[in-house]
């Protein structure tokens, strides 16, 4: 809704937009939103959880970067410098949506790029999501095994992994001028070393200082910095939006929907065939996937939808994992098939 919006206001010229303010909003957003959402992070408590739970979810992450890889290849010809898109959805396809705009920025895509992606993205993501949702576990259970650990089916309190009932505004303020910190430190670390500001090096330093201060206990028990976090995507949304170039988005949408439709497909595929070879369950696969996808917000759904709450924790775990790594990923793949095609 929040890209809708940006596009309608943006092509059928509402109101002036300034392409200056959304810049800014559309960069500083992100790079506040990051933090934020790796604050509440407990990465190290992800071993404690679940070894399977864990190569389950690098199974889902290598079946992702293959899958992109193949694609990029075959539709290298219709694309115009593929490698943009390819390294957002590899980083989409580690840690959810946060990844995709973060690693656009840090590749400097063009903002229609970043939509077409993003879009195309949520159309498959959202087919691949209902099915997560409905028959994935009896699909999947032709080809795995079923979940060995208990399973309990108390879920129906769990909501969302988003929490405003208990949001604190001071808690927030807190973590906000931490970040402001992060960013600070990373701005002058850019200027230092290059001379100006270099947006691949800014996304990593401050996804790194998003990670080291996610180990800081009383950054981990704030009430707030999450969903602020989930905010300022929404804001990132909107900002996109208003630079975005409708025709554009008609011209070589279909291209894009068809891309990443096949990364979709061969994810599945290669998800499936690793999980059967490494003998994981059925009910870790789906959560690993989810996790690697769509990011920490969808674990509660889908775990009450699977009828198994024991993995809820380790499938946030991992889903933070994911989004302090994407980044990473993301740049490094898109780095690498710059050279290559």
């Amino acid at each position: 809704m929040c890209f809708g919006v940006g596009i309608l206001v943006s092509n059928l010229h509402l109101i002036d937009v300034n392409t200056g303010i959304s810049n800014f909003f559309r960069d500083m957003s992100i790079l506040v939103a990051l933090p934020l959402l790796l604050f509440s992070s407990r990465i190290q408590d992800l071993f404690v959880h679940s070894k399977k739970l864990l190569i389950g979810f690098a199974i889902a992450v290598f079946a992702g970067i293959v899958a992109i890889l193949i694609s990029a290849s075959i539709f290298g010809g219709s694309i115009a410098e593929i490698w943009q898109p390819a390294g957002m959805m590899a980083g989409i396809h580690t840690g959810g949506t946060p990844n995709l705009f973060s690693v656009g920025v840090a590749l400097e895509a063009k903002d229609e790029v970043m939509i077409l992606t993003n879009t195309s993205q949520m159309f498959w993501g959202g087919i691949f999501l209902i099915f997560i949702l409905s028959y994935a576990k009896s699909f999947y259970g032709r080809f795995l095994a079923l979940s060995d650990v208990p399973v309990k089916n108390d879920v129906g309190t769990i909501r969302s992994y988003i929490d405003y009932q208990n949001f604190s505004i001071r808690d927030s303020l807190y973590g906000i001028v931490m970040v402001a910190l992060i960013i600070l430190v990373s701005l002058l670390i850019s200027h230092l070393t290059f001379g100006n500001l270099h947006p691949t090096l800014i996304i990593i330093l401050v996804t790194t200082g998003g990670i080291f201060a996610s180990f800081y206990q009383p950054l981990q028990k704030l009430k707030g910095p999450f969903e602020v976090g989930d905010y300022f995507l929404l804001m990132f949304g909107v900002a996109v939006g208003l630079l975005s170039d409708y025709e554009q988005l008609l011209k070589d949408g279909g291209s894009y929907i068809a891309f990443i439709g096949v990364i979709f497909l061969l994810t599945v595929f290669f998800q499936l065939t690793m999980a059967y070879l490494f003998k994981i369950d059925v009910d870790t696969i789906i959560v690993a996937s989810t996790a690697a996808i769509f990011g920490p917000v969808f674990i509660p759904q889908v775990t009450r939808a699977i009828e198994n709450k024991s993995i809820l924790i380790g499938g946030i775990t991992i889903s933070l994992l994911g989004l302090a790594i994407g980044n990473y990923i993301g740049i490094g793949l898109g780095e690498l098939l710059r050279l290559l095609l």
